[in-house]
């Protein structure tokens, strides 16, 4: 039996407490504001609390709409078919921070009824603040649901589960933020080459890329501009890319082994440099002859970061 085609229309819904606060920033000192306020303030008249909270919902709706708050979202979305067609809702929801800002795809399992359509949806989480300028709303708009587009497209080859590094937890986290940090570069590169973006962003991009890839040197810009300049590309690309381009991160002359716990390790920490000064001096009291310009591997740093936690257990068990 064939599943069923799913011809329901595309489903967009806004948490309704980051309906209201955004209308309330975006009418603050603005002649609407008057006219805002005085119809809402008759909705408290309305008897039945649950009449009266659908009242306020429909009423910050309509000047959610008045307002044109929803356009930057519509007109992102508009721009991504596959993203249209692929997925059944998205939800906007409220972030507490900038840094919570951005959108998922979220894939429900498999139930009985529902197609691959229905079972996905994008949750998409926005600060109430970023409805005051819709034109750098856009732009975040436009580069999240870019990533969502690349997850649902087969050319890309997205996989969820990423394999495991040597290195236990640490050397994943590195992973990760390479990974990231190379996909970043390929939708960055895309919005210039759309006009989405303004080519000014191309060296802050380029700082962030040394940044996250140190040890790239005077190859830097070359390995930058594979990314930003050229594609399609894949998942698997981007993760191979990942390891390849953060090598081993060394010293010019180290070894392949930490000179701390002596034990080959392909993940050395990036920035031993910027290990807190009690860190260091922890590293030092037991290896005197140690520097930073050494390295050492991620076990031993997190290690002699976590030895003030391990102490401070010990004192806490009972005594015999």
């Amino acid at each position: 039996m064939h599943p069923r085609a799913d011809t329901a229309p595309f489903s967009l819904r806004y948490d309704p407490h980051l309906v209201e606060e955004a209308i309330f920033l975006v009418v603050k000192d603005r002649p609407q504001e008057r006219i805002f306020h005085r119809g809402r303030d008759q909705l408290y008249h309305i008897a039945d609390a649950e009449a009266r909270d659908r009242a306020f919902q429909e009423y910050h709706s309509s000047w959610f709409t008045r307002l044109g708050l929803h356009l930057p979202l519509e007109q992102a979305l508009a721009e991504q078919p596959t993203i249209l067609q692929a997925v059944h809702t998205c939800v906007v929801g409220y972030a507490p921070t900038q840094k919570d800002e951005g959108a998922e795809l979220f894939v429900s399992p498999p139930a009985a009824g529902l197609n691959e359509r229905e079972r996905r949806a994008v949750g998409v989480l926005l600060r109430p603040v970023s409805f005051l300028d819709p034109d750098t709303l856009l732009g975040l708009l436009r580069h999240e649901l870019l990533h969502i587009a690349d997850m649902l497209d087969p050319d890309f080859g997205y996989e969820p589960v990423f394999p495991q590094p040597q290195g236990g937890p640490a050397a994943e986290h590195l992973l990760r933020d390479r990974y990231r940090m190379l996909w970043d570069t390929t939708i960055n590169g895309r919005m210039v080459r759309r006009g989405w973006a303004s080519p000014a962003i191309r060296e802050r991009c380029l700082r962030d890329f040394t940044h996250v890839f140190p040890l790239l040197g005077a190859g830097a810009l070359a390995a930058f501009a594979r990314f930003f300049d050229t594609g399609p590309h894949t998942h698997a690309e981007l993760l191979a890319a990942a390891r390849e381009l953060g090598g081993n991160p060394r010293k010019p002359g180290q070894s392949g082994r930490c000179p701390l716990c002596r034990f080959p390790t392909y993940v050395f920490e990036p920035h031993p440099e910027d290990l807190p000064t009690p860190v260091i001096a922890r590293i030092a009291q037991d290896f005197p002859a140690w520097r930073p310009a050494h390295g050492l591997c991620v076990q031993c740093a997190d290690l002699y970061r976590a030895q003030p936690f391990a102490a401070a257990a010990v004192r806490m068990l009972p005594r015999g």
